[in-house]
């Protein structure tokens, strides 16, 4: 991995490491408006996804978390 100017750029190491270079990244690239579509469009993605799996049958919780049956 380099860095803009091609020196070589170290990994992150760990999860907080590996979210903050994530942040800095996206964040560079986009404005405050297109993060915030970039995030509604993502949030829209995940809830259709979970819609599916709900529809399959599909657990769409982790265990211990399911909703109370009614």
């Amino acid at each position: 991995m380099t860095g803009k100017r091609g020196e070589p750029v170290a990994w992150p190491r760990g999860w907080a490491e590996h979210r903050s270079a994530q942040a800095q990244a996206l964040g560079s690239r986009l404005t405050p408006a297109e993060r915030l579509r970039w995030l509604e469009e993502t949030m829209a993605t995940l809830r259709r996804w979970v819609g599916r799996a709900a529809a399959q049958g599909r657990r769409s919780a982790p265990p211990g978390h399911e909703p109370p049956d009614r």
